[in-house]
């Protein structure tokens, strides 16, 4: 941990591709530039300024008159209003280039930081769908997602603030270049006691900075199961009239956000208030020393006072925006330490994660359990001990027990979700080591008892996760008259009507049909109902047995039901427990 938090920003670095490492090294160039620009203006404004106040004076200075010996020059130079017009001119035009320099800056920074928060935010999901199904059945769904979710903390509010301290610290930087050739004392003077200042309050803050953006992160991890819990729960909700209770569950760590949340902003709030009392300070501070310690004249001190306003003017904010830039670090560090340790951490999976799409294997004879051996943990007692079985192609095969008996277990192995500790998957004799699993998953349908329906259309449904413009619309009007689906005349739209988030407008009966349907839809050898029809009541299950029938010899089925007369068909039952 003190590794990670010593280095975040390196290890956010080294974890983007050549083409945004690239990009950052472009946009501090930019910045730099941007730099010299300010500088320059800021240099030309005060000029102006001590022009307009004694322009006579001003038309006597050396430089100036070294300049009217260039003839083109000669006629800007000439009289005090000459000067006056062709500085205002001056100011018209630079301060807009500037500005719209900083703006595109800024746009580019903000560019980034939204390319990395997607970056990462890619990298994060990849990387939770990646780990071992046993640890993700362990996880809260409700932390993971706050976890992809959080990516937003890296982006803007880690990344954007460093590329705007880089951006104010070569602009102050450029500034006091500037000011040193032209006021040493009173410039060095200036910059030490405004950084001084600028590193006690930061320093300060820094401690109640970390507490509230601890405090804030729990707080809402609290609030984001809370509320996972009451809407995915409605329906129980509803019926057992525990609302109050999930919005007092939820109010709790809600009303310790804002606490924290309150504290946080005044941390972040607190440099403000600071340079903004000393930045007058410093000014009348520095006219009286040039009038009374240093003997300046009045044209002297004028001039020196308009370079020292008009620095304040983008130095005071400057120093504001890199503290309050830092604060937003430190307020977001919590988070990034824990984005990056879910990145860095162990995959621990049984099977390699690939972007292209695994080639299916065959089923062409049998499928073999062979002493196969699974415990939950290494001081958890065997689920399966010496487990042995043998599926031929075509088969149907029921399998039944009590609870807890080992048939989910069963499923989650012959599917490659779970690898057995002991013993061997074979397809055709060849044993299936992890490498194969993701193409043998690629010949299994399944069904589940409560199947995973998305607030999307029925086509998407049926052909989850694949993009809308790659649906083979044909083949999912195929495999819905194959599993069944009676009510698509009921439907306005057809295949591309919504049907709700959890199949809310669809029966249990319908949500299992689309179920199977999208079983059916990647081609599969092998379908596998995992209590699909213990729910439904009895004329549904008759239903779902005549689909079985219809499924039963084209293709291998095991069936998984508490109930005889679903598997009374199965070519054979295996008995569990």
């Amino acid at each position: 941990m003190r590794q990670v938090a010593n280095a975040l920003c390196l290890q956010v670095y080294r974890r983007c591709p050549p083409l945004l490492q690239r990009r950052f090294w472009w946009l501090l160039a930019a910045m730099l530039v941007l730099a010299l620009v300010e500088t320059a203006t800021v240099g030309l404004i005060a000029f102006y300024a001590a022009a307009v106040s004694d322009p006579l004076s001003t038309l006597r200075l050396a430089a100036l008159q070294s300049l009217r010996t260039f003839s083109w020059l000669e006629p800007a130079l000439a009289t005090p209003r000459a000067l006056i017009g062709s500085l205002s001119l001056l100011v018209m035009l630079a301060v807009p280039l500037k500005n719209l320099l900083r703006g595109l800056v800024t746009y580019r920074m903000a560019r980034y930081s939204a390319s990395l928060e997607a970056l990462f935010g890619q990298q994060l999901l990849a990387r939770l769908l990646a780990r071992d199904y046993l640890w993700q059945v362990r996880q809260n769904s409700a932390d993971l997602v706050q976890q992809v979710n959080w990516r937003h903390h890296l982006g803007r509010n880690f990344v954007t603030p460093h590329l705007n301290i880089l951006c104010e610290l070569a602009m102050l930087t450029a500034l006091l270049a500037g000011l040193l050739l032209v006021q040493p004392l009173v410039s060095l003077l200036f910059f030490a006691v405004q950084a001084a200042v600028g590193v006690l309050v930061y320093r300060s803050l820094r401690r109640g900075l970390d507490r509230s953006a601890t405090a804030c992160r729990q707080a809402e991890l609290v609030m984001s199961r809370q509320a996972s819990q009451a809407i995915h729960g409605v329906k129980d909700v509803q019926m057992t009239g525990s609302a109050a209770h999930f919005v007092a569950a939820f109010a709790a760590p809600a009303r310790r956000f804002a606490a924290a949340f309150g504290r946080q902003q005044f941390w972040k709030e607190s440099p403000l208030l600071a340079l903004e009392s000393l930045g007058f300070v410093l000014v009348a501070g520095a006219i009286v020393l040039m009038l009374f310690g240093l003997h300046y004249s009045p044209l002297q001190t004028t001039g020196t006072t308009a370079l020292l306003a008009v620095t304040a003017w983008r130095s005071l904010p400057a120093f504001n925006r890199v503290l309050s830039s830092l604060a937003g670090v430190r307020g977001s560090r919590p988070y990034v330490l824990t984005l990056l340790e879910v990145l860095q951490a162990p995959l621990e999976t049984t099977a390699p994660q690939t972007a292209e799409a695994p080639v299916p294997l065959t089923f062409e004879r049998e499928l073999a359990l062979e002493g196969v051996s699974f415990a939950y943990g290494a001081a958890s007692a065997p689920v399966l001990h010496d487990f042995n079985l043998r599926l031929r192609r075509g088969e149907s095969l029921g399998v039944m027990g009590p609870s807890g008996c080992g048939k989910s277990t069963l499923i989650d192995v012959i599917c490659g979700l779970l690898w057995p500790g002991a013993g061997t998957v074979r397809l055709d004799g060849r044993v299936l080591q992890p490498v194969d699993l993701p193409a043998w998953r690629c010949r299994i349908g399944y069904v589940p008892q409560f199947p995973y329906i998305f607030d999307g259309t029925l086509a998407q449904n049926v052909a989850f996760g694949v993009a809308e413009e790659r649906i083979d619309r044909a083949a999912v009007l195929q495999v819905c008259t194959q599993a069944g689906v009676d009510f698509l005349a009921q439907l306005p739209q057809g295949i591309d009507t919504a049907i709700g988030e959890r199949g809310v407008r669809l029966s249990g009966g319908q949500r299992q049909r689309v179920a199977i349907a999208r079983a059916l839809y990647r081609q599969p050898q092998v379908v596998i109902f995992d209590e699909a029809t213990s729910a439904l009541d009895e004329e549904k299950d008759a239903q779902i047995r005549q689909l079985l029938l219809q499924l039963k010899g084209r293709l291998t089925l095991i069936v998984v039901s508490h109930r005889p007369s679903t598997l009374a068909d199965c070519d054979r039952i295996l008995r569990l427990g």
